[in-house]
């Protein structure tokens, strides 16, 4: 059997509580032997055996109903009677969310979601014997059928992307290839960590398969599989934008944090042309803007690099890479009035070109413009 949250497993000790409850009950009274009441005990004696077997039903029972709650909370993801039942499956169709979040590993464990989850569903396959295997994926959308669970990490449509993905999307064509092959009884299990831009649950396409999923001809159950477990903060870095400034490289960074939990410092290394340098920056809030300048000394022409952060959550969005051009010419003109004074035109002109190399300003009159 299979579980999403093994670890949940542990709850299995508390079927032992209603045991302890019951015996710790019963050391709250002691027997004393009492004569007048000698002729009452004899009266009860023969339906004792059936009350002691009635006690023993119902501490049977409350221990059976806390397991069946801790199976609950684990999520088993094989078919069959701790599996959600229904009968044999013939055929899995795994909707598989590729998308950059999905890389995200939590505290020491170097497992992704995505790894995590391709794991768990080769062994439910295992579990499920002769049942086929038809993975849709975020990053193609197709349909397409696995020879054995056991190669799921090594697919080329199974490795990870930095796209996003289309929920809705892959679920109709879930049932557009039900309805096309008609595999017999058959589970949609949705892999995903639950992000919101992914799962679009304001698209119209949700009623389309609202309405689909109804019809006699589907014979389909779909599970969640559900990776929204969030242990720790993942930090993210994007270069917006990068230009040459004279003798300068200027970087405009954005670092964006899942929930913001305070001040706190964040480790940047800058790799610009194979020369690296470090800082440390002060975070505040949950999206933060920067700039950052790098000195261009003895260089000319065009040039690349990456900006990274420590490794922390999803290695996916810890690094950003830029390139950039030589400094392009800036003309601009100043429409102006002959009867303007020359300190205004000083000021207008220094507006337009504030001292870098490559700005120019042409003043014209309005006649000539």
């Amino acid at each position: 059997m299979t579980f999403l949250q093994q670890a949940m497993l542990w709850g299995l000790f508390a079927v032992s509580v209603p045991i302890i409850i019951h015996l710790l009950n019963r050391r709250r009274f002691r027997t004393v032997d009492w004569g007048a009441m000698q002729f009452l005990l004899k009266a009860t004696r023969d339906s004792r055996g059936k009350k002691r077997l009635k006690h023993l039903l119902i501490l049977l029972f409350r221990s059976l109903a806390v397991a069946a709650l801790v199976f609950a909370i684990a999520r088993p993801l094989a078919g069959g009677f701790l599996g959600w039942g229904g009968g044999q499956v013939e055929t899995v169709i795994l909707i598989l969310d590729r998308s950059a979040s999905m890389e995200r590993s939590e505290k020491d464990i170097q497992v992704t979601k995505r790894m995590s989850i391709l794991s768990k569903v080769a062994e439910a396959m295992s579990e499920l014997q002769e049942a086929r295997l038809i993975v849709i994926d975020s990053a193609t959308g197709k349909a397409q059928e696995v020879p054995s669970p056991d190669v799921l990490p090594e697919l080329s449509f199974t490795a990870p992307t930095d796209s996003g993905a289309d929920i809705p999307g892959m679920l109709i064509t879930a049932l557009d290839y039900l309805k096309e092959a008609k595999p017999g009884r058959s589970e949609i299990w949705v892999a995903s960590d639950l992000q919101r831009e992914n799962w679009a649950p304001d698209d119209s396409r949700w009623e389309a398969f609202r309405a689909s999923m109804g019809e006699e001809e589907f014979q389909a159950k779909i599970r969640i599989l559900a990776l929204n477990g969030r242990e720790r903060n993942d930090f993210s870095i994007r270069v917006a934008s990068a230009r040459r400034e004279s003798e300068e490289l200027v970087l405009d960074l954005e670092l964006t944090r899942e929930e913001d939990s305070g001040p706190t410092t964040v480790t940047l290394n800058i790799d610009h042309m194979g020369a690296g340098s470090g800082s440390e920056v002060a975070f505040d809030g949950q999206s933060q803007a920067f700039r950052k300048r790098i000195a261009l000394t003895g260089t000319s022409g065009e040039g690349y690099g990456w900006v990274a952060i420590t490794d922390n959550a999803n290695k996916r969005n810890n690094v950003s890479f830029y390139a950039y051009g030589e400094e392009a010419p800036v003309q601009s003109y100043l429409i102006a009035e002959s009867s303007t004074d020359e300190e205004t035109l000083k000021s207008l002109t220094a507006a337009l070109a504030p001292g870098f190399a490559n700005q120019k300003v042409t003043v014209r009159s309005p006649e000539l413009a």
